[in-house]
């Protein structure tokens, strides 16, 4: 009779075998894009990191057209190079004013990378028309 190997035993030999995940540079933030939604008060982010090996963190601040802050976020650990985030407006939105998106890509304290969107808050389509895009 033919004895099987358990299945915790070959999960265990399959990572032992794999190779050490190793970054020949920090990651770096490679796309991002923002689309107001139609009633202007959220906003759909769109953020595409290069690979990393250790996870970084990633920062979101949108501030009005007076410079206060309308919404920010904070994701700790980010697992996936590709982030899709639904952001809440906290203050009234100014429909056809100037806002600006802030994205700062950070690790141990360390800031890795930091993107800068300036939009305006109208909503488009986006198979249609061109989004804010850093």
């Amino acid at each position: 009779m033919t004895k099987l190997k358990d299945p915790i035993e070959i999960y265990r030999d399959s990572l032992a075998g794999a190779p050490a995940l190793v970054e020949t540079q920090p990651p770096v933030i490679e796309r991002a894009e923002v689309w107001p939604y139609p009633d202007l008060k959220r906003l759909w982010v769109r953020v595409q990191v290069s690979a990393f090996a250790a996870f970084p963190n990633l920062t979101l601040t949108v501030t009005d057209p007076d410079g206060a802050v309308a919404c920010s976020m904070f994701m700790v650990e980010i697992r996936d190079a590709y982030q899709s985030i639904t952001l809440h407006l906290r203050r009234e939105p100014a429909p056809g004013a100037s806002y600006q998106l802030e994205i700062e890509l950070t690790r141990d304290e360390t800031i890795l990378d930091v993107r800068t969107i300036d939009f305006t808050l109208v909503f488009r389509e986006p198979e249609q028309k061109t989004p804010a895009t850093e």
